[in-house]
C-alpha cells in the first residue's frame, strides 16, 4: 500500500481513566510515546459504560487544555451500546467532543445485553442487530471494531451467519448518516480475517470512510496500526478512504460547562 497516512494516526487510546487501561497511560505519557512513533493525529477515547459516566471526559478536557503538543489531540470517547434502543451518549457528549465512538459489540460486560439463544445463528443475529442500532444513529461519528468477537465471548464461526446483504443494509445506514467503521488491530486472527476483509470490503464499496486506531490500553500499543498494511492494501483503503475528525469541541470551548 503506497498511503502511509494510516500510520500518522491513532483514534482510539484509552488512559487510565479507563478502568481496564493501566496506571501508566497518563496523558502527558501517552502524547509523549505518540510523537516519538511518528503519530500525528491523536484521540483520546475513554470508556463510558454503565459503571462510568461521561464525568471523566471532563477531567481529561482539563489536562488537554494545559498540554503543549505539536500533535493534533482529539477528544473522543468509546460509549456502550447497552441494547438497542439504549445508548449511552448524552446532549452534553454530542456536542462538546470531538468525536463520538461507540462499541456495539462489549458482550463480555454483562451489562450489555446478550443473545437470546447460544447458537451460531442467534448469536450472529444479535451482532447483527446491535451494529445496525448502531449504524442507525445519526450522531455517531465511529463504529469501534465492529462485528469483531472478543476473546472469551462467542464462538467466531457465528461471523459465518452474517451474510454480505445483512451487512450491506448495514452498511447503507453508516453511509447515509457519515458514519465512519474503524480499521484496527482487533479482529485480524485468522479465524476472524476473513470475515474481517469480507466486511471491510463491503464498506469500501459502499463508500463508507476508515478510523484508524490501536484500542490501545497500554503504552506499547499506542501506535499498533502500522501492520495494518497489508489489510488496507488488501481491501483497497486509500488515503482518501481515511477519516479524521474536527476540532469541535474542546478546541472550541476549553471547559464542559
Amino acid at each position: 500500500m503506497n498511503c502511509t497516512l494510516f500510520r500518522q494516526i491513532d483514534l482510539h487510546v484509552h488512559t487510565r481513566r479507563s478502568v481496564c487501561a493501566r496506571p501508566e497511560m497518563r496523558l502527558e505519557s501517552i502524547v509523549e510515546v505518540a510523537a516519538k512513533r511518528g503519530l500525528e493525529f491523536l484521540g483520546i477515547t475513554d470508556h463510558v459504560d454503565a459503571y462510568v459516566g461521561p464525568e471523566i471526559l471532563k477531567e481529561t478536557e482539563k489536562e488537554l487544555a494545559q498540554l503543549q503538543t505539536p500533535l493534533t489531540v482529539f477528544l473522543g470517547c468509546e460509549a456502550d451500546i447497552l441494547a438497542v434502543g439504549k445508548h449511552l451518549v448524552s446532549e452534553e457528549m454530542k456536542t462538546r467532543l470531538d468525536y463520538i465512538m461507540v462499541s456495539a459489540n462489549h458482550f463480555h460486560d454483562p451489562a450489555v445485553a446478550q443473545p437470546q439463544g447460544t447458537s451460531p445463528q442467534a448469536v450472529a443475529r444479535h451482532f447483527l442487530e446491535m451494529f445496525k442500532y448502531a449504524c442507525s444513529l445519526s450522531f455517531v461519528d465511529v463504529i469501534a471494531h465492529p462485528l469483531v468477537v472478543f476473546p472469551n465471548t462467542f464462538d467466531t464461526r457465528c461471523l459465518d451467519f452474517i451474510s454480505d446483504d445483512d451487512i450491506a443494509d448495514a452498511v447503507l445506514l453508516a453511509h447515509r448518516n457519515e458514519i465512519a467503521i474503524e480499521v484496527s488491530p482487533r479482529g485480524l486472527d485468522k479465524d476472524q480475517r476473513f470475515f474481517r476483509v469480507r466486511f471491510l470490503s463491503i464498506c469500501k464499496e459502499a463508500g463508507i470512510k476508515f478510523a484508524i486506531g490501536s484500542d490501545a490500553h497500554s503504552l506499547d500499543r499506542i501506535g499498533s496500526t502500522g501492520f495494518l498494511d497489508e489489510l488496507l492494501g488488501e481491501v483497497g483503503i486509500t488515503a482518501e478512504d481515511i477519516w479524521l475528525p474536527s476540532l469541535r469541541g474542546y478546541s472550541a470551548c476549553r471547559a464542559f460547562i
